[in-house]
């Protein structure tokens, strides 16, 4: 189940209002064992929301788990189904829930009736009712252009949060969980680059990420970074947000600053998702792609590796958008994202700095984030001619060095940074 932003902000107050409601806690819900075994048996985040429908649920019946558990027992009139059908209005028009929510809730009672081996006996137009629901808004539908789009203008974090996500194709706290150790082993092979096997915290289901073309170099540069800031371990994350909300505000974010009109869609990292898997659904069969992305199949379903990565080669016409890199482009992108980033740090404005990024032709695109990076700082700090810095050649530096000059730093482009402190 996928939620959206609408959904997550009822749960979120759901929580945060529970100490103010009749009922027991999220984790604690007392001496109710037919509760508390039933949702112990479940995985952290599976137990988390479900805990929260299904205090919705003892609300509505006015009952505990243990009650409700004995009086199935001895339903032999259907009550539960029409409570469990009653149900889902009563999300919508009592507690003014999304339909989503309250189908989410419908879901939640009837994993507890189904674990206890008291499964519900639903018709067929039952169950259709049930899963009926209408989503307030509807999903972007990003297409290839749109990511380049965002690739070009996005910063490091934007990017690997754009493109990787769009390679991998992992739900959004799976793909907080990568560590510098599941991709650093990998990244320097042959796209596309298979990651093994990652477990996924939904549905306990394996998936098999791959590194396409465009996530290759922005891998590569995240883990230069990394390296910069001291965080080596195979354990640090390569992301270190917390809520997974925090990718769809990234997402969004460098949409907008692309440009990209989505009008009233809405933008979530689940789009990428998305994109990935109905390219993918074009060259393989259903197994395979949901192999990949993580989805549940049978065990008898699962491929290799191998087998996998052919299709998802074919597949990368469709969803990537350049060409192979070399070693020589990454260390060129590497000196450019320090740039940037040395150009920010002295206050030049984002606006400035993505004029000069637009520019075509590489080694003036490094010299002019140079001059922006220095030259600023010369502005700002150099008074009556004193504690001065300047950019200069080889062969300039030795004019600067006679006249008291100190080397500073050497910049990547090979030229010298010089300074007249005293």
């Amino acid at each position: 189940m996928n939620q959206t932003e609408t959904e997550k902000q009822d749960v979120r107050a759901d929580e945060k209002s529970a100490s103010h409601k009749r009922g027991p806690k999220p984790k604690d819900f007392g001496n109710d064992r037919a509760t508390n075994d039933w949702l112990n048996a479940q995985e952290n985040s599976t137990r988390r929301t479900y805990a929260t429908h299904w205090r919705r649920f003892l609300e509505y019946t006015q009952m505990t788990g243990d009650q409700i558990f004995e009086s199935r027992k001895a339903d032999k009139e259907r009550l539960w189904e029409k409570k469990v059908l009653a149900f889902k209005p009563w999300v919508v028009n009592v507690k003014k829930k999304s339909e989503l929510t309250a189908r989410q809730g419908t879901i939640t009672a009837r994993s507890f009736f189904d674990w206890h081996d008291l499964t519900l006996d639903l018709r067929r137009k039952e169950k259709q009712k049930l899963k009926e629901a209408q989503r307030k808004t509807e999903d972007y539908r990003f297409s290839r252009e749109d990511l380049k789009k965002m690739a070009d203008v996005g910063d490091l974090t934007e990017r690997y949060v754009t493109v990787v996500g769009k390679s991998f194709g992992l739900r959004a706290g799976d793909f907080l969980r990568l560590t510098r150790g599941d991709l650093e082993s990998y990244i320097d092979r042959e796209v596309p680059i298979s990651i093994g096997e990652y477990s996924t915290e939904k549905e306990s289901a394996k998936a098999f990420p791959f590194v396409d073309s465009d996530a290759q170099p922005i891998v590569k540069l995240m883990l230069e970074q990394m390296t910069r800031e001291g965080r080596t371990a195979p354990t640090e994350r390569m992301l270190q947000y917390k809520d997974e909300i925090q990718l769809s505000r990234i997402l969004q974010r460098v949409a907008d600053k692309a440009g990209i009109n989505y009008g009233s869609k809405n933008v979530r990292f689940h789009c990428l998702r998305k994109f990935l898997t109905d390219h993918l659904s074009d060259y393989m069969s259903e197994s395979k792609w949901k192999q990949i992305v993580g989805k549940k199949i049978s065990e008898g379903a699962y491929v290799s590796a191998d087998a996998l990565r052919q299709d998802y080669a074919r597949a990368m016409a469709e969803t990537t958008f350049t060409e192979l890199v070399k070693a020589g482009d990454v260390k060129l992108q590497a000196k450019i994202e320090a740039l940037v980033a040395i150009a920010k740090g002295k206050g030049v404005s984002e606006s400035t700095i993505n004029e000069i990024l637009a520019m075509v032709d590489a080694k003036e695109l490094v010299s002019r984030l140079e001059k922006l990076a220095y030259e600023q700082s010369n502005q700002n700090n150099c008074s009556n001619g004193k504690n001065c810095q300047q950019i200069v050649s080889e062969d300039e530096l030795a004019e600067y060095l006679s006249k008291g000059w100190k080397t500073h730093l050497v910049l990547p482009s090979g030229r010298i940074v010089v300074d007249n402190e005293h």
